[in-house]
């Protein structure tokens, strides 16, 4: 494994290199195994910030969990590919319980209300006619987002 604070090239987009290297780094301090698998290219087939924005919530939702969860060994799986001009990102971890979910929007841990990381996700993916799924099984929790 990687020490913290070292910076390794996941992927061609910059961006998208950057975030990933922040929450692989955050992880890890954090105890957290991570594993990465992208190909992603440089130029992007959709808006570089609004994939960032995809990207990061799954990736905070996913290390705030894995940093409450109560088992052993808590993970984050990333995979992230671009195929025939669409986006496919897949951010699977660990968590304690399912979240709850109230007319199809999950509450939030942070604060009273819903949260506005899955929100928004699902907000960029009907806006590229995309598909989001999330589902919680055996303490993980999988979220899948094709652009």
């Amino acid at each position: 494994m990687l020490p913290p604070d070292t910076f390794c090239t996941w992927c061609e987009n910059y961006a998208v290199n950057t975030m990933v290297n922040y929450y692989v780094d955050e992880a890890r301090k954090s105890g957290v195994d991570i594993s990465v698998s992208m190909a992603v290219p440089q130029k992007l087939s959709m808006n570089e910030a609004e994939f960032c924005s995809v990207l990061g919530n799954l990736l905070e939702n996913a290390l705030d969990a894995c940093r409450e969860y109560t088992g052993s060994n808590p993970f984050i799986r990333l995979r992230a590919k671009e195929e025939n001009s669409h986006l496919a990102l897949t951010v699977d971890n660990s968590c304690s319980s399912a979240p709850v979910e109230e007319n199809g929007r999950f509450l939030s841990t942070k604060h009273d209300g819903f949260g506005t990381g899955t929100a928004s996700v699902r907000l960029i993916a009907e806006h590229y006619h995309g598909v989001v799924t999330f589902r919680y099984a055996d303490q993980c929790f999988f979220a899948s987002v094709f652009l």
